[in-house]
């Protein structure tokens, strides 16, 4: 049985076009915690400025060493307040945020290595993994 998704954020930060919640966030988020830093693979967890919602942002880069134009992803995913809390004191592990997939969308804007951009509304499970 499919679980229901779970409602978030306001029409700014979650709303249905994927590629006008994009280019508002540098303006509509402001950055509360980074939880991993790093050159090729990132977790911050930010807010929208107008409702409070909480997101993870997953920033991973794969390395090729061929010619600079390496694969890069961003995965934006609103957090509950105890999901958000947990990730920053350390209780949710950054690899294990995949799972919580499985009951919201999440905006995913994909650069792979000699293709053009893509971004798009996914939903379901998906693999968080610490770039190589």
């Amino acid at each position: 049985m499919r679980r229901p998704m779970m409602e978030f954020g306001c029409a700014k930060c979650y709303g249905e076009d994927a590629h006008a919640v994009w280019r508002g966030q540098r303006e509509a988020f402001e950055q509360q915690a980074e939880v991993v830093e790093g050159a090729h693979f990132s977790v911050d967890v930010r807010r929208c400025r107008d409702c409070a919602q909480q997101f993870v942002w997953i920033f991973s880069e794969s390395v090729d060493w061929m010619g600079g134009d390496d694969a890069q992803y961003v995965t934006v995913m609103p957090l509950t307040a105890t999901e958000a809390t947990g990730l920053v004191a350390g209780t949710l592990r950054p690899l294990d945020l995949g799972a919580l997939g499985r009951d919201r969308r999440r905006l995913d804007h994909e650069w792979p290595t000699g293709g053009p951009a893509g971004l798009q509304w996914n939903s379901g499970s998906f693999r968080v993994a610490a770039a190589r």
